[in-house]
């Protein structure tokens, strides 16, 4: 076993203190970063969530607008077609009529 070098530690030691500081100090800052960094992505997801709620509502609302556009066009056409009958009704009822007379 090597003998240990007091001498050598005792004059660097304020160096490596300061050193182990300064790492120490890096090293917070880092993740000081790291937590600001999280912070501000999980910020950013809340964001996009709430953006992305605020879509489907408005998908939704177009949804239902579509919805109910569909029902009005097809309750046109049903009317279309009764009044299609009945014109092709008459007219066939009126061609029986002129070729009786």
């Amino acid at each position: 076993m090597s003998p240990i070098p007091w001498a050598a530690i005792l004059t660097h030691g304020p160096t490596i203190v300061s050193a182990a500081r300064s790492l120490l100090a890096n090293q917070s800052s880092k993740i000081n970063e790291r937590h600001q960094s999280i912070e501000a992505r999980l910020d950013q997801l809340e964001k996009a969530s709430v953006e992305t709620a605020r879509l489907i509502q408005e998908m939704a609302e177009q949804q239902q607008a579509l919805t109910l556009a569909q029902q009005d066009v097809q309750r046109r056409l049903r009317l279309a077609v009764i009044a299609g009958s009945v014109a092709t009704v008459v007219g066939v009822g009126a061609a029986i009529l002129a070729l009786v007379n």
